[in-house]
Parts: structure tokens; sequence; C-alpha cells
């Protein structure tokens, strides 16, 4: 499965405005589309959903408005109800609603595109959302809830895992027993697909090369976090694997692992192996490494200070990072561009100098000034003009993506329907 230029968007009339709902495991983000324009008309977010320690905030803006609240929310239901609440005090009528994304995390081999939603497609994800426990769970809240709540709404589920589906056999295999495969699906995924297919387009147009000659690195670096190998047309490998909890060291997940470890310590503590993997997923990664926070920002102020363990968490995440752009770069056998992405990649200047640094012989230089520069949502090169791979930030934009996606099967699936 290449990944043609076609799939960037579509020129064919799409009816109704488009909702785009994007859920993370406590927040819930969202922007509506005139669509297939692409025209923001409202966008925001509801955060901190189900925290007991803080109450929960919503922001909602507009091209001329914003609004920010602190607010009651138990769970995702609750918080489209406050999205599509907050909708309603702008000059856009929920009713007016034809198309609603959903963004979802895992799609297995099962769903190959964005899907349709009706009964039979929602008890098929129902029964793969152990595969992503932190994000399936309440995505499919939102979904059930978008269902019942917009109901003249096309409903539309995009999934991260399709754009890595283009991967060959020998980088999504495991060498395992071949019914391990055969018998149960254990296979590599990949995941915030979204956003890399986002940004490989994007660095496409930017570099002005096509997609089936690009050879493209790309790095989504936020909480969760993964890199991107993609070549000619096609992603050639990724780091996240089966699950999320694979790769490289994130927020709250441990990234690599020997997988022997967890025979290790069941015997010593005791400990299931659910109880095991929901460690390595909720309570390991930068939170575990430097015993203060799964955030960035406040392990690097740490270790401005002095922090001994947060210095340790830096450079164990740099040092993964580094690790696998050479990997990459290597199997890649040369590439035009390394782009970041993500909280972190857009914003973390250090991190970004850090990883990159050294690797001049490779023919990666960087401008010390732009790197410094190109933060707080700016998309930009920061490499050196002399540097023969170029070095791109390009802030993501999964909403945009699924918009495109959505709207796309939404107009096919209308012309379907009146050819019929």
């Amino acid at each position: 499965m290449n990944i043609s230029v076609a799939s960037q968007k579509t020129t064919q009339p799409m009816p109704g405005m488009t909702l785009i709902l994007n859920s993370g495991s406590s927040s819930l983000k969202f922007k509506l589309f005139d669509m297939p324009a692409e025209r923001e008309l409202a966008w925001g977010m509801v955060e901190r959903i189900g925290e007991r320690r803080n109450r929960a905030r919503l922001v909602c803006n507009t091209p001329h408005e914003h609004c920010a609240r602190e607010v009651t929310c138990a769970d995702h239901t609750q918080a489209l109800r406050l999205i599509l609440e907050g909708l309603a005090h702008t000059p856009h009528r929920c009713d007016d609603i034809r198309l609603a994304g959903h963004r979802l995390v895992h799609g297995k081999d099962l769903f190959t595109g964005p899907t349709l939603i009706d009964t039979r497609a929602l008890a098929r994800m129902a029964a793969i959302q152990d595969l992503a426990p932190l994000h399936m769970p309440p995505a499919l809240d939102v979904v059930r809830a978008s269902m019942a709540m917009l109901p003249r709404a096309l409903q539309v589920a995009c999934f991260d895992t399709t754009f890595h589906l283009s991967m060959p056999a020998h980088t999504y295999r495991y060498a395992v027993p071949q019914e391990w495969y055969s018998d149960h699906g254990v296979r590599r995924f990949g995941f915030h697909g979204l956003s890399h297919h986002y940004v490989t387009v994007c660095a496409s147009q930017r570099l002005g090369i096509p997609l089936e000659e690009l050879k493209l690195i790309t790095a989504h670096l936020g909480n969760g976090a993964s890199i991107t190998a993609f070549e000619r047309g096609r992603v050639l490998d990724t780091s996240m694997g089966f699950t999320p909890l694979e790769g490289l060291i994130m927020g709250t997940r441990a990234g690599y692992l020997d997988p022997a470890v967890l025979a290790h310590v069941q015997r010593r503590t005791g400990l299931s192996l659910e109880e095991m993997i929901e460690i390595l997923n909720t309570r390991s990664g930068l939170a575990a490494i430097s015993g203060l926070s799964r955030d960035l920002r406040t392990i690097m102020a740490a270790r401005a200070e002095g922090h001994a363990d947060a210095a340790l968490a830096v450079e164990m995440y740099v040092h993964t990072l580094r690790k696998y752009v050479g990997a990459y770069a290597f199997a890649l056998r040369g590439v035009h561009a390394v782009v970041f992405t993500g909280g972190v990649g857009e914003n973390a200047f250090e991190i970004r100098e850090w990883v990159l640094d050294g690797l001049e012989e490779m023919g990666l230089i960087l401008d010390d000034g732009a790197n410094r520069q190109t933060v707080n949502g700016r998309a930009g090169r920061i490499s050196a003009d002399h540097s023969r791979i170029q070095v791109l930030i390009i802030p993501t934009d999964e909403e945009r993506m699924i918009a495109r996606q959505a709207s796309q099967l939404a107009t096919s699936a209308c012309e379907s329907h009146s050819n019929a």
C-alpha cells in the first residue's frame, strides 16, 4: 500500500459541517471544519477529564473569540456534551453538523482505512480495545456519545495504524513462531499514523519532492512518542509495535524492554502479567526515571537545578532518540529530511539540539539560531543552509488529516448512494 498524493485532500464537495473528535486518555480535543475548504470554524478541548485533584477545563475558540473555564467533567461522554454546549454559543449550530470524524488509536489489520461507523464496526473496534488500553476505551465512549448526541451526522473512524500498514513484511513481522502471527495476529502495527501522515505530506510539499521519491524520518514527540522511516511512498519502519508500548521512552511508557524482565519481576514480586503491563504503560518512562513527572518541561527545569534523576531521564530520552535516528538513516540508505513534531518535538529546542549533536559527518548540520526560534507552533527549517539533510519543524494537525480522510470517505459514500 503506497501513500498516494490523492490521499491528501478531496476536491469534491462535501455537504455540511465536519466535527473532528480526538480522544486522549484524559482529554478530548475537537475542531469544527468547513469542508472541503478546510476552514477552521471552532476548536478547543476538554482537559483533565476525570481527575480528582483538579477540576477539568473547557477551551472553546473561534477566529473571533476565546473562551476558557473550569468545569466538572467525570468522563469523555460528559466532555463531548460540554463541547457541544460550548459550540452552541458560537455562530455554528450543532444541528448543522453532518459529519463527525473520530481518531481511533488501534485498527489492527481489521481496519485498513477510514471506516463508516455502524453497530457492527463499533463491535469490531470494541473487540480490540485492550491493545491500546489508555486510549481506545475513552475513544469508543466518545463514538457512542456522538452517535447519540449527533444522530443526523455520519460517523467516520480514522485509525492511527492505517498509515503504517504499508510497511513491508521484513519490518512488520516479529521473529516469533509462525502461528503467533498467523493465528494470533502478532506483528508490528505502529501508531501516531495520522500525525506522521500529515507531516509527511507537508514535508513533501515544502521540499518539493514527490511522495514516491521522498526519504524521510519523522519524530512525533509528546507524552506518547514514536519515530517513523518513510521511503518512496510507503512506511519502511516505525518504533511502536503491536501496541503503543514499544519503542521510545515516553512520559509514562517504558518503551523497548527485554520481555524476560517480566518473568523475573513476577517471580520476585508476585505481580500478575496484567499488573506489570499496566505499570509499564502508566508508571514507567520519564515519570519513573525522574521520580518527578511525566512532563518533560518539569523534568528539564529540575535538571537545570541539578536534580540527578531528572538529568538521567533526559540523557536516556535523548540517547534512545539518537539510536533510532541513526538506525533509520542507515536503513533508508540516505534521507532527505528529519521532521520533528508533537508538543516536545515542536517546542523543546534543547532536545532537538542534543539529538542532532555531532551528526555533521552524516550531512546534518543544525542552525542554532533557527532551532531556538522555531517554537510555540512555528513551522520552519532549523538546519543550516549547507546541511545536506534538512531538519524541519512541522506542527502536527491530526484533526485536519482526520477531516480530509473522513470527508473523502463520506463524499464517496454519498456518491455511491446517489448512483445506486
